[in-house]
């Protein structure tokens, strides 16, 4: 609207002044010229003197109009009016001048195709100016509009993600505490009190484990980068797989630990590292029909996870977006085989790929006969960036595969 009225301004201004220029001009040609030869430009005359009349020689057809010299050879009064002759409009002023009548006609058709090249311009700049306030305001939305939509990606991605990972932990501490019940229910004299001292022993560090996961959780929503710290990778796989064997036995599944048994020590961020470990197992143990194994080994420079399970492994449809985020084998709709539970939702391989991914290793789907393979690579030697000074210098007086100094 804004430009609509700026190019309309301009119109009238430049149809005033052409107008104003005109008027001027037919004025001076009825008033003070003498001859049809002096003429200016633009201009035609007829002068009637003494009952001669004489016209420029390029005087339209059907001009000079003869009535109203007449007209005013009798009243001597001046008359103007705008007449149209072939599709061109012309102004024709007839005026009384020393005994003489004048007539000047003005052809409008140079003021009318000015007017009219410059309406297009104005238009076509309008338009033009238009579109590109357009783009530039779309732009401009987009680019406002981009940190909101990231912040509501994050926010869906961290409910998601919580969900999913409080509930293994929370289901584990569920499966403890119950054992510990029935077992204070059925014998509270016979059970050895250091057997049911190592129950609450185990209940308090997974309660332990689900602060420092909920901890974790709050640090990733937050977007702080990631500190590590020397971690023993083995120690940490025998407690994830002590404190799921349990839980697995109730389904009929048997965990097991191979590979190293001495400690590895890498720098890593030890609730990540523990979440990959809790989301493999509970991938495994899903699925599992009676066996799933955790292995670490280490390759050149390369800590290897790998976590085997009897299953009936991935299927062809499933095997390219293993871990994409809400990639399932199983309708959210129905429980896992074998034993009643809540739904899978798809979210534990993503997770171990994003993990693994922000320590600068990979997470792949490993081959074998029968169930299911996950293989997770990781580097023993962290990159300086993401790390604090204290945790770098710990990296670098620390060898892989051997314990920290103290």
């Amino acid at each position: 609207m804004l430009l609509v009225a700026i190019a309309a301004s301009v119109l009238l201004i430049v149809s005033t002044s052409q107008a104003a220029a005109a008027q001027r001009l037919l004025a001076t040609a009825t008033e003070h010229i003498d001859s049809v030869q002096d003429a200016p430009a633009g201009i035609r005359l007829a002068i009637s003197n003494q009952g001669t009349l004489t016209v420029s020689p390029d005087m339209p057809s059907g001009l000079p109009d003869l009535k109203a010299m007449e007209a005013v050879a009798s009243n001597g009064a001046t008359v103007q009016e705008d007449v149209s002759i072939g599709g061109r409009s012309y102004i024709v002023r007839t005026a009384d001048s020393g005994g003489r009548v004048v007539q000047a006609v003005f052809d409008r058709h140079e003021n009318l195709e000015e007017l009219n090249r410059l309406g297009l311009a104005l238009l076509l700049t309008c338009g033009g100016a238009v579109v590109l306030a357009s783009l530039l305001a779309v732009w401009l939305a987009r680019r406002a509009m981009l940190p909101m939509a990231e912040a509501l990606e994050r926010q869906r991605r961290f409910v998601a993600d919580a969900s999913h990972e409080l509930r293994t932990p929370l289901t584990l501490l569920s499966t403890r505490a119950q054992m510990l019940r029935r077992r204070l229910a059925s014998s509270s004299l016979q059970e050895p009190p250091l057997t049911i001292d190592a129950e609450v022993d185990a209940i308090v560090e997974d309660s332990r484990s689900l602060s420092r996961l909920l901890e974790d959780l709050l640090v990733s929503a937050d977007t702080r980068r990631v500190e590590y710290i020397t971690v023993d990778v083995v120690a940490m796989a025998d407690d994830v797989v002590q404190s799921f064997s349990a839980f697995a036995a109730r389904s009929g599944v048997r965990v097991e630990r191979s590979g190293l048994a001495g400690p590895l020590w890498i720098a890593a961020a030890p609730t990540a590292l523990r979440r990959l470990f809790v989301a493999l197992l509970d991938n495994a143990v899903r699925f599992a029909h009676s066996r799933v194994d955790v292995a670490v080994s280490t390759d050149p420079r390369t800590l290897v996870i790998t976590v085997s399970d009897d299953g009936p492994g991935f299927s062809d449809d499933v095997r390219p977006r293993a871990f994409e985020r809400f990639t399932t084998a199983q309708p959210a709709s129905t429980e896992p085989e074998g034993a009643p539970g809540p739904r899978h939702y798809g979210l534990g391989l993503a997770l171990v790929a994003e993990v693994a991914s922000q320590h600068g290793g990979r997470a792949e789907i490993g081959t074998q006969s029968s169930g299911a393979v996950i293989i997770v690579r990781l580097p023993m030697a962290r990159p300086s960036r993401g790390r604090s000074p204290a945790a770098r210098s710990l990296q670098e007086e620390t060898l892989p595969g051997t314990a920290p100094p103290p």
